[in-house]
């Protein structure tokens, strides 16, 4: 299967059926990057890979800017209008952003850049198309997670990353891929960033949330140990990067 066809199912059933579940395992990365915006009354924020347009519209409600967004599944973009927010159905993968340069103050590239098949196109394409001070907020899973690294100790597969768009195979523990083309450590994504010309300001680690299907102890236990490593980027399970122009 090709895996832009993959992305556009994969992502018009998260946005569809499964957003509940995939909000609650989010909540904790939500506020994260919520936090890492700056006010932009009167401004403009381009969300890449929007979805239905939940997240797009806290961003605006924190920031005051002005949202627009841009997504692979088409049903997840009419829901994102629905929403009130300028959505345009783009595969960033073989179009480019279509707006013109130094047109935003800010994009957020949640989740999306172990999605595309030319990382650095796409990181020039968002430069090109932020102001001259702009920033650029992204978020990748971490190939290097604290659980990732004792799954390759015992010769399973780690999770994020996958050997097959159709199904997972080397972890008994996974059932599912998610449509990874591309693995992320922190150091990975800072050395990239650098090179496509931005500037670090912030990096921080995040937990993934259990998602309320298994008990509350066992939920409990999770979210504590994820949290507590999740205070070290390197062994988190989502790595957080504010970049500047």
């Amino acid at each position: 299967m090709d895996t832009n066809r993959y992305n556009e199912m994969f992502y018009s059933d998260i946005f569809g059926k499964d957003s509940d579940k995939y909000y609650k395992i989010q909540r904790r990365k939500i506020a994260e990057i919520l936090s890492m915006f700056s006010l932009h009354p009167d401004g403009r924020i381009l969300d890449i890979g929007c979805g239905d347009g939940f997240i797009t519209r806290m961003i605006g409600r924190k920031t005051g800017a002005m949202m627009s967004g841009i997504e692979i599944s088409s049903s997840a973009a009419e829901t994102s209008r629905k929403g009130g927010v300028e959505c345009k159905v783009v595969n960033i993968d073989r179009e480019k952003i279509p707006y013109p340069e130094g047109h935003f103050d800010a994009v957020f590239c949640g989740d999306i850049i172990e999605h595309v098949y030319d990382t650095e196109g796409l990181l020039e394409n968002v430069r090109s198309v932020l102001k001259k001070d702009g920033y650029l907020i992204a978020t990748v899973p971490n190939i290097a997670s604290w659980y990732n690294r004792g799954f390759l100790l015992i010769g399973m597969m780690p999770t994020w990353i996958e050997s097959s768009s159709k199904t997972f195979t080397g972890n008994p523990m996974i059932k599912k891929g998610v449509g990874h083309i591309h693995a992320f450590t922190k150091r990975s994504l800072i050395e990239l960033l650098r090179l496509k010309g931005f500037r670090i300001e912030k990096v921080k680690g995040c937990p993934v949330m259990a998602d309320g299907t298994r008990s509350r102890s066992k939920e409990s236990i999770w979210n504590n140990v994820d949290s507590f490593f999740a205070k070290k980027a390197t062994l988190a399970s989502t790595i957080i990067v504010k970049a500047k122009k």
